[in-house]
Parts: C-alpha cells; structure tokens; sequence
C-alpha cells in the first residue's frame, strides 16, 4: 500500500462520499422485519466467509421464512442447518460453517423473540446505537462489533458506528490514525477506541463515519488490486 500517499487514498475516500450519501438517499425505504432478518444473518454468515457467499446462504434462508416469522420454532437450529448444508443456488458451493451459524441464528432468533418479539422492535426500543449495538454483541452469538455495527448501518438504522475490518485498519495505519503493525483489536474497549479515532477523522472530513468507512472499504480495496497488479 505503499505506492499510494495517504494524501490520495483520503482524497480518493472523499470523492466517493458524496456518491455513497446519494445512494442511500435514493434507497431510503422503510425497515421491515424480513430485511433486518436478512441483513443480520447476512453478518453472522459472512464470518470468514467471502459476503457473496454469505449473501446467498442468508437469501436461501430468507425464502423459508422461519427468521422472520413471528415464532420461534424448536427446531430452528436443525431447520437451519439442512439449508446451510445444501449447494447454494448460483454458484453450487457449499456454506463452510453450517452447524455453528446455524445455532448462532436460531440463539440470536430466539433471545431476540424472548425479548422483544422483532428485530424491529429491538431497534425501536434501543434507539441508541451503541447500545443496540453492546445488546447484539452480548446477546448474538457470531455478531462482534464490527458484525453488529455493519448490521445497523445496512439495514439504515445508524451511520454513526465505525465497521473496523482490515481495509479500514489498514487505511488508519496509512493516514496515522493507527501505529503501523499493530495488535488486531481483541476487546470492544480497543474497538471503541479505534472508532473514536475514525470517528474524529470522519469529521474533520465532514462525513458521517459510517459513510466514511464505507468509501475507504471501496477505495483501499481497489488500491490494494491495483498494487497486486504493479507487483
């Protein structure tokens, strides 16, 4: 990543912002519970596993319906895991983790229903998006924080909360808002931190970091395409 400047890659970031803030007006609709569902199992699926995969397995998911419905059923973890173990639609290839995302959703489903019947009540209720965020952490298995925070920001709940995968770890280390090399964020007190430190940066750039990250996931990706391609 060298062969870019922080300079250029932040200008780069910046150029594309504004194009992300009209996407997203454009796409502005309201929440349903179907979607959430979708856009959470697509988090907890796409764990080590690349998204477009993911994105498959929580849409054969999504045609059964059974996240979204309003029961919990007893044997949802089972249910779950007979999809996750079929080939996949367009591609043919199979989940990687089925037995444990399987649980991991029908945990999730479950305290969710317990709770507060919906996800749509879960963020009805827990306006605050750190504190949505520390209950999907504490209480859905498979969801860290960077998981969660990607979760509401998809499904348009928040753009306040920082998504730190290594794209944008490594853009920090670039531009110094991170020591070069460093330890990979163990606890959510090192998550906070790092965010706290994008998030300043996201405003002295005049972008929510939500948007912010987003743009730099873009921009270091294909930098770092590019580099490959020199080398």
């Amino acid at each position: 990543m060298k062969a870019f400047s922080a300079g250029s890659i932040t200008q780069a970031v910046c150029a594309i912002c504004p194009d992300i803030e009209q996407r997203i007006a454009n796409g502005a609709t309201a929440r349903c519970e179907r979607s959430l569902w979708w856009e959470l199992s697509a988090c907890v699926l796409s764990s080590q596993v690349p998204y477009p995969l993911a994105s498959e397995a929580a849409s054969a998911i999504d045609l059964t319906g059974y996240l979204f419905e309003p029961d919990c059923l007893q044997d949802l973890s089972d249910r779950l895991n007979a999809i996750l173990r079929q080939p996949l639609t367009t591609t043919g290839r199979r989940y990687r983790f089925p037995c444990a995302r399987a649980k991991q959703l029908a945990t999730t489903k479950e305290r969710v229903t317990n709770q507060f019947g919906t996800l749509t009540a879960l963020l009805s209720e827990l306006e605050n998006p750190v504190a949505a965020r520390n209950w999907l952490v504490n209480f859905a298995p498979g969801l860290g924080p960077k998981q969660a925070s990607m979760f509401l920001r998809n499904s348009g709940f928040s753009y306040d909360l920082a998504i730190l995968d290594r794209h944008v770890l490594n853009y920090m280390e670039l531009t110094g808002l991170r020591s070069e090399n460093s330890k990979p964020i163990a606890t959510m007190k090192e998550y906070r931190f790092d965010e706290d430190s994008m998030r300043s940066h996201a405003r002295e750039l005049g972008f929510a970091v939500g948007i912010l990250d987003w743009a730099i996931w873009i921009v270091m990706r294909v930098a770092g395409t590019e580099q490959g391609a020199r080398a």
